[in-house]
């Protein structure tokens, strides 16, 4: 009679103690936050710099969806290749994907290529805060605009260490007209044969090619670009509020170029004249932000910067104010 009790006892035991790890599991499920994301990738006609060209893009959009999420939360991305002839695979560039090592979007190493017409399922917990960005792994993809960027914010209940009244996203590239397959064969052969120097840089999958944003300000021999602001190859142009404090979050996506990047400030009123250096005939005037202050921006890694702003509309050129 002991030994069925005693068996019986230790069956209780253990069903209690999986109950108990069920029931924490469920705690711990409620708290992280999942987000799911349907993509497809192909090639698409995009005017990255005011000449349309060949880009590749993610449900039909140049540079790629953002992902937001929160320190411990799941990140799932459903992935259609959506390519006629070629594989993809997405990098997630700075999660360190502890525990899901085939989500880390290394063709041949972590994972198979994803074939035309395949789907894969990534799914993978962004354990630490911080400016992230994705990109295509596999031949000269990110080259071809296959990036995004991938934002993940303090836990549920943690504050920054630091206050800012609001943020912009960055992601710079460099562009070519050229073919990604032109740069690919360029790099491999022997001799390498260089494919030159980028014909536009680009912020948030935006630049200029063949006109200058600041031709009324130099001596450039280029014309002014005559922007509407509809194009898809207007400058990028951040709003923002007197005496407030910004973050930026600054990811170079770059395939071969080291870019620089600065901050400087200056007052312009709406016939595009430079007025002055400080900040004193505010109220009559608007206010560009160049790049001015010298930070070096290479392909690694993702980088955070803090920008206390005077009044000011912020692009990367001299257009028109709105």
């Amino acid at each position: 009679m002991v030994e069925p009790f005693s068996r019986s006892f230790k069956g209780l035991i253990i069903w209690c103690i999986l109950l108990y790890m069920i029931q924490c599991s469920l705690a711990t499920s409620n708290k992280t936050g999942r987000h799911f994301h349907k993509w497809e990738v192909a090639y698409m006609y995009w005017s990255p710099d005011g000449v349309e060209n060949v880009v590749m893009g993610i449900n039909g959009q140049f540079p790629g969806p953002t992902i937001r999420a929160r320190a411990g939360d799941i990140v799932h991305v459903q992935l259609t290749n959506k390519l006629h002839t070629e594989g993809v695979v997405i990098h997630w560039h700075g999660i360190r994907q502890k525990g899901t090592p085939w989500a880390d979007g290394t063709a041949s190493i972590s994972q198979c290529v994803i074939n035309p017409g395949e789907t894969f399922d990534y799914r993978f917990t962004v354990d630490r805060a911080g400016t992230y960005f994705y990109h295509g792994h596999y031949g000269m993809q990110r080259s071809a605009g296959l990036y995004g960027a991938l934002i993940v914010d303090v836990a549920e209940g943690e504050k920054e260490p630091f206050h800012y009244d609001g943020e912009f996203d960055l992601l710079l590239s460099d562009w070519w007209h050229q073919s990604v397959h032109h740069q690919e064969v360029g790099l491999s052969s022997k001799p390498m044969r260089w494919i030159g120097e980028p014909q536009a840089l680009l912020v948030n999958g935006r630049g200029q090619y063949g006109c200058s944003m600041a031709a009324h300000y130099g001596n450039s021999s280029l014309s002014q670009c005559n922007i509407t602001g509809n194009e898809q190859w207007a400058p990028y142009i951040l709003h923002v509020d007197p005496n407030k404090t910004y973050r930026i979050r600054i990811a170079s996506t770059t395939a071969l170029a080291s870019l620089n990047l600065a901050i400087g400030r200056y007052l312009i009123d709406r016939k595009q004249k430079v007025i002055d250096k400080s900040w004193r005939e505010w109220g009559e005037v608007g206010v560009k932000l160049f790049i001015f202050c010298r930070m070096v921006m290479i392909p690694h890694p993702p980088s955070s910067k803090i920008l206390d702003a005077c009044p000011l509309s912020y692009d990367f050129g001299s257009s028109p104010l709105p």
